[in-house]
C-alpha cells in the first residue's frame, strides 16, 4: 500500500509543470463597456510569463470577436505568431491594431476605432505559448451620445421665493439621466444647498426659500451607458425690495413711453392739417379766378360742421369778406359758403 502511494506522489510531482499556469493575464476578469458609435476604445490584454513558462516558443496571441448574430464560427480578426502581425477579413482589418508595435513584450492590447453598432459582440484575447490564458470584453455599441441639453429657470429670482431649474435633452439613446450639482465656484460639482427638491419632470430642479446661499453655477449632467452631456445655469437672487422697484419703474418707463408715443402722434398730424390748409388755400385762390390780391394770409380749420365736415376758409388782405371755400367730403370738392368768424 505504501508502494502505491509513493508511485502516486511520483506521479503528481512529474505533472505539476503541466499544471502551473505559465501565462497569466493582467485583468479584472470579464469586462463590460458600453460605447458610443464613432467613439475609439482601448481593449486591454497586459499578461506575464511566469518562469517556468521561458523557452524557445515563441508566444502566440490571437483576437477572436464572437458577434450574437454569428455565434460561429469563430473570427479570428487579429493575431500575433514569430513577431508577425495577421489580419482577418472581418470589417474590423481598417480599424484594429495592437497598441504596442512589438505585442510580445507582454502587452497584447488593441485599440478599435471608430465603433459601430454591428462592432457589439464579445471579444477574447487568448496568449498562448505553453498554456493558454483568456480575456473576454463584451462590447455593446449604442446609437449615441446625450445631445447637448437645454437649461432654463421658471420662477420670481427674488428671496424667499421659489424657482423652478429645469433641464431637457432633446437626443440620445435612452435610458437618459438626469443630474443637478452646485458647482464649488466654478469647478467641479457640489453638494446641492438645502430648499431643493426633485421637480416632477426627471431634468426638473425645485428651490423652495431663495436665498443668498442658493446664489451661484448649477450644471445639470445628462447620462446614458456611453457618455454624458452638460448645460449650466446662474442664479442671483435679489431682494424683495429691490424687485418691486423694478416693477414700479418698468411701469414708470412704460408710461414715459406711452407719452412720447402720443407726442409724436400728435406732431405728425398737425403736420398733416397744416399742409392740408395749404393746399385749400391754394384751391381756393384758384377757384376765384386769381382775382385775389395776394396768396391767403391766413388759413384755418373750423369746427362748426353739422354734419362732421370740417370748413377750410381762407381770408385775403383788403376785406373781411370770406371767399368761397372748398367743401371736401367723400372725395368730392364742392364750393360752399364759409360761415362768419
Amino acid at each position: 500500500m505504501a508502494r502505491h502511494g509513493a508511485s502516486l506522489l511520483l506521479l503528481l510531482l512529474g505533472m505539476m509543470p503541466a499544471l502551473l499556469v505559465a501565462v497569466r493575464i493582467n485583468g479584472k476578469g470579464r469586462e463590460v463597456l458600453y460605447l458610443a458609435k464613432g467613439d475609439s476604445v482601448k481593449l486591454g490584454c497586459p499578461y506575464v510569463l511566469e518562469p517556468e513558462d521561458n523557452g524557445p516558443q515563441g508566444v502566440g496571441i490571437e483576437w477572436i470577436q464572437i458577434s450574437p448574430e454569428r455565434p460561429s464560427p469563430e473570427n479570428v480578426f487579429l493575431s500575433y505568431q514569430d513577431h508577425h502581425v495577421n489580419y482577418g477579413s472581418s470589417g474590423l482589418q481598417d480599424r484594429v491594431a495592437f497598441v504596442q508595435t512589438d505585442p510580445g513584450q507582454r502587452d497584447a492590447s488593441i485599440r478599435v476605432a471608430d465603433l459601430q453598432e454591428s462592432d457589439t459582440g464579445t471579444y477574447q484575447c487568448r496568449v498562448k505559448k505553453n498554456t493558454v490564458a483568456v480575456h473576454e470584453v463584451i462590447v455593446t455599441v449604442q446609437a449615441e451620445k446625450p445631445a447637448a441639453p437645454q437649461c432654463w429657470s421658471e420662477g420670481e429670482l427674488i428671496e424667499g421665493g421659489s424657482v423652478l431649474l429645469r433641464c431637457f435633452s432633446r437626443g440620445g439613446t435612452a435610458p437618459l439621466s438626469y443630474q443637478w450639482a452646485k458647482l464649488a465656484e466654478g469647478y467641479g460639482g457640489g453638494r446641492l444647498p438645502a430648499g431643493t427638491l426633485q421637480g416632477r419632470a426627471p431634468g426638473d430642479l425645485l428651490i423652495r426659500s431663495l436665498t443668498v446661499g442658493h446664489a451661484g453655477t448649477y450644471q445639470c449632467r445628462v447620462t446614458n451607458r456611453v457618455g454624458y452631456s452638460v448645460c449650466q445655469l446662474n442664479l442671483s437672487p435679489g431682494p424683495r425690495g429691490r424687485q418691486a422697484g423694478i416693477i414700479v419703474g418698468s411701469i414708470l418707463g412704460s408710461l414715459l413711453l406711452l407719452s412720447l408715443l402720443g407726442l409724436l402722434i400728435w406732431a405728425l398730424i398737425a403736420r398733416y392739417q397744416r399742409k392740408e390748409c395749404q393746399r385749400a388755400c391754394s384751391d381756393c385762390r384758384s377757384s376765384t379766378g386769381g382775382t385775389m390780391p395776394r396768396p391767403c394770409a391766413a388759413c384755418a380749420h373750423h369746427s362748426y360742421s353739422p354734419h362732421g365736415i370740417s370748413y377750410m376758409q381762407c381770408q385775403h388782405g383788403d376785406s373781411d369778406e370770406r371767399a368761397a371755400a372748398l367743401l371736401c367730403n367723400d372725395g368730392m370738392r364742392h364750393q360752399v359758403t364759409c360761415p362768419a368768424l
